[in-house]
């Protein structure tokens, strides 16, 4: 997308970006219009260096699947013992979560 920017850094192209309309105003701090886009962490950068988001860490996935499910580790012991009666479902999702789980317990 077309804004009026200044790269401020010239290895990574990060920029910083005029997002209102007055024009000389940007002009007069030297940026000028080029071709930005966002990253996922807000930032500018000229289109095509802007970063990836990096893939979750195993503690953040173990973090994101626990909220979801509101299995904590005393929850799927209880779900995973046998004849806990739980759906074979609920057994699967406790087992996948514990098995990231024990991947960080080492």
């Amino acid at each position: 997308m077309k804004k009026y920017a200044k790269v401020v850094n010239e290895t990574t192209k990060l920029c910083n970006v005029g997002v209102g309309t007055n024009i000389e105003y940007y002009k007069s701090l030297g940026m000028t219009e080029q071709d930005v886009e966002q990253a996922y962490d807000g930032k500018w950068y000229l289109t095509g260096y802007a970063p990836s988001k990096p893939a979750p860490t195993l503690k953040e996935q173990l973090e994101e699947l626990e909220r979801t499910t509101g299995y904590s580790r005393a929850i799927r012991e209880l779900i995973l013992a046998e004849n806990s009666g739980a759906s074979e479902y609920v057994k699967n999702k406790a087992q996948e979560i514990e098995n990231i789980a024990e991947q960080i317990r080492g």
